[in-house]
């Protein structure tokens, strides 16, 4: 298998406490070229608080030395000399294709297969971060309205509310942009879920949205709120709070104007905003 990511982990901790070995995870994948969080700069298998893992590829751990020890250097540099060092990220929770595989990352319910071979919609481990796996062909429009229909249950007593009010609506936004032609199946058997998507409030990448207005709004401190115009190639300052710049201390902003880089991330303000080419990182 091809060698997909590597990261280092472990040395000295920011919040003090005993210095650990560095670590070299390297993880190798076969099927990377198939794969959607691949496509989009992610692998599941990159080390992360409360991950859920992938049954694919594998991950192989080199244990290093601290940095008391003479190959620590040697061994560091090593490793982030590597071409694939720092590759790729922990994707955010969302729905995914490896290969012929659905993944199913979302928290509240489970998709399993019973006896008869039959994938069933049901209630999630506690403590549980495991993702589901479903066969490409079996993710039908049933199934998905089994899971859009779904109310998991609290385990003091309860519906979950969060997952109708917020996981399926994400659920179904996700599987408009990663399975398009399933989705589009789905709302024609069940025209009720076929609601306009609103993508208020997720992350896309700035450079793959409509020109328009953005907006920073700070929930706590709003004095800090502050407005841009994006042309498609320059954010110019219209409004607000800006930090200050340090040639001088007594001026006004007239003219502020930034060259995003490919990877900035802004949060949708408008619906207006988003495009068939915009690319969502949640």
């Amino acid at each position: 298998m091809e060698v997909i990511n590597v990261g280092l982990y472990g040395g000295k901790s920011i919040f003090g406490g005993k210095e650990t070995p560095l670590e070299a995870s390297i993880i190798s994948c076969d099927k990377h070229k198939s794969c959607s969080f691949y496509k989009n700069g992610t692998c599941l298998k990159v080390r992360s608080f409360g991950s859920g893992g992938c049954k694919f590829g594998s991950v192989n751990t080199v244990r290093g030395y601290t940095s008391r020890a003479k190959k620590y250097s040697e061994f560091k540099r090593k490793w982030r000399e590597h071409e694939q060092y720092s590759k790729l990220s922990y994707p955010p929770q969302k729905l995914g294709v490896i290969d012929d595989v659905v993944v199913f990352p979302y928290p509240f319910i489970r998709i399993t297969k019973n006896e008869n071979e039959k994938y069933v919609v049901g209630e999630f481990a506690l403590f549980s971060n495991s993702n589901s796996y479903i066969e490409l062909e079996k993710f039908n429009s049933d199934l998905i309205y089994r899971i859009c229909s779904y109310r998991p249950q609290a385990m003091m007593g309860g519906e979950i509310t969060s997952y109708q009010k917020e996981k399926v609506p994400l659920f179904l936004a996700h599987l408009q942009e990663v399975l398009p032609e399933v989705y589009e199946n789905f709302i024609e058997a069940y025209p009720k879920f076929g609601k306009k998507i609103d993508y208020v409030g997720r992350k896309a990448l700035l450079k793959t949205i409509n020109p328009s207005e953005i907006s920073y709004y700070s929930r706590d401190y709003p004095n800090l709120t502050n407005h841009w115009y994006w042309d498609g190639e320059f954010l110019t300052y219209k409004s607000g709070y800006v930090s200050s710049v340090s040639i001088i201390n007594d001026y006004e902003v007239d003219t502020f104007k930034l060259k995003p880089s490919d990877k900035s991330v802004v949060k949708i303000t408008s619906n207006e905003q988003v495009t068939s080419e915009t690319v969502f990182i949640d």
